[in-house]
């Protein structure tokens, strides 16, 4: 969406007077990657105030801010237009809420869920961009600052737009809501990811649910079919609309799939039947493909006019991304599964790795600590033992503080070391590994395990 001054001040509830106006390209929160023809919101984050850096976007000719009242004096250049707010953050929530509400007959798809939500939104978007103008929400913009952002930037030609909406605690995800008002609303699934801002996994189910919050009569809810708190979402949904759809591989779902060979699945969708080949090894595939396949179905669009472009999806970088790499005369399979993690995702890239290995082919796990996991944390790090044990991998190494006690609980024929950090992680690694391995990573963001993937696929 272009934006102009008096789009800005009417958004705010702002009167724009006799100023001049302004044309803006995009709307920006960074001042490295800013361009003169945008608006630059300065936030304050926990390391930094954004608005140190407004004279720096004047100076590379950037017309106009906003600016936070009681931060007037940081600001001597005053060739900025500068639109005074009480909160940039809130007025960033204000111009989302009025880029949405500008475009009245939008397809607004929001997904949440405890894993799988950004790898689903990117595979939507990619399929749907090819008939519809198509806009997602870009990377993980998916906060109270990220998922607004995404929205103001979003083109004016739009049709459809995909986004994501996460959350670390209460209230986020139907304040998210609110702004993006969905028209078909999605959750992938409810797991333990931020357990530890909550009291129990039951208040998880219901912030997620909260995404049913501004449905309409004739709004979608997709749901889980498979997952433990289906009725609970099920009831929570039948609030809002009566267009819900279960999904699963539970037979008894609205949409449901069904494994004919290794290769081949048979989706099943609202009566219409679909067999599709699976081409590659990513474990949600299957689930990720059905909701698609869901949504065409809701905006009745030809299926077929689609399947092309269904069976050429691939995991994302971070999320079970599969690379052939050959070092030092080594040639071996690395599962990057770096992006993040918790005790649900963990669990299942650890089985899904277990797939790829071949006869006298070793698997080597490299697991870091699941943060946000509260007081039970050390419990659900021990909890992952028993899909060691029943993979049984060559070697596992741990990385961090948490996973040390996880490593001491492994059975003796298992080979492991473990690392606080990263540090000499690397070299160990290229030692071990042999011709053939399959190698999977995987630990949550600051234990940095991403950047020992991105100098496995630069060697």
């Amino acid at each position: 969406m272009s934006w102009e001054l008096k789009d800005i001040y009417k958004a705010l509830n702002k009167d724009l007077g006799k100023i001049k106006n302004i044309n803006f390209k995009n709307i920006s929160i960074d001042s490295r990657t800013i361009k003169k023809n945008d608006l630059f919101i300065p936030i304050c984050g926990k390391n930094f105030d954004g608005h140190n850096f407004i004279n720096e976007v004047s100076k590379k000719g950037v017309k106009a801010c906003l600016i936070e009242k009681n931060k007037q004096q940081l600001v001597q250049n005053k060739n900025i237009h500068k639109i005074i707010v009480n909160d940039t953050v809130e007025s960033l929530k204000k111009l989302a809420t009025y880029s949405r509400e500008k475009k009245k007959n939008l397809t607004m798809i929001c997904i949440t869920g405890s894993t799988g939500k950004t790898s689903l939104k990117e595979w939507l978007g990619r399929v749907l961009e090819k008939k519809i103008k198509t806009y997602v929400s870009p990377g993980n913009f998916n906060n109270e600052i990220g998922m607004p952002l995404s929205l103001v930037n979003m083109p004016a030609e739009t049709k459809i737009c995909v986004l994501e909406l996460g959350m670390n605690n209460y209230g986020e995800i139907k304040e998210l809501t609110k702004i993006s008002k969905p028209t078909i609303s999605i959750i992938t699934n409810i797991g333990l990811a931020h357990i530890g801002n909550f009291h129990k996994p039951e208040e998880i189910a219901n912030e997620k649910s909260e995404i049913f919050s501004y449905l309409e009569e004739n709004s979608f809810a997709l749901i889980p079919r498979d997952s433990f708190y289906y009725n609970f979402l099920l009831k929570r949904a039948k609030r809002k609309t009566k267009n819900i759809i279960s999904f699963g591989a539970d037979v008894t779902s609205d949409s449901n799939f069904k494994k004919i060979n290794n290769y081949s699945f048979l989706f099943s969708i609202l009566g219409s039947k679909i067999i599709l080949k699976k081409m590659n090894k990513f474990l949600h595939w299957e689930v990720n493909v059905l909701i698609i396949l869901c949504v065409l179905k809701i905006l009745k669009l030809k299926t077929q006019d689609f399947l092309k472009f269904i069976g050429k999806l691939k995991p994302l970088q971070g999320r079970g991304q599969l690379l052939k790499i050959t070092l030092k005369k080594k040639s071996f399979t690395l599962i990057d599964e770096s992006y993040n993690s918790s005790p649900q995702s963990l669990k299942s890239a650890i089985f899904n790795s277990k797939e790829l290995v071949k006869t006298k082919k070793n698997l080597i796990l490299v697991i870091g600590d699941m943060l946000e996991l509260g007081v039970n944390s050390k419990k659900m790090h021990l909890e992952i033992l028993d899909v060691i044990k029943k993979v049984s991998p060559f070697m596992v190494i741990t990385v961090g503080k948490i996973t040390k006690a996880l490593n001491e609980n492994l059975p003796r024929k298992i080979k492991k070391v473990h690392y606080l950090s990263i540090k000499h992680l690397y070299e160990r690694l290229i030692e071990e590994i042999s011709d053939g391995d399959i190698v999977m990573i995987k630990g949550s963001n600051s234990i940095n395990l991403s950047k020992i993937c991105d100098k496995l696929k630069k060697a």
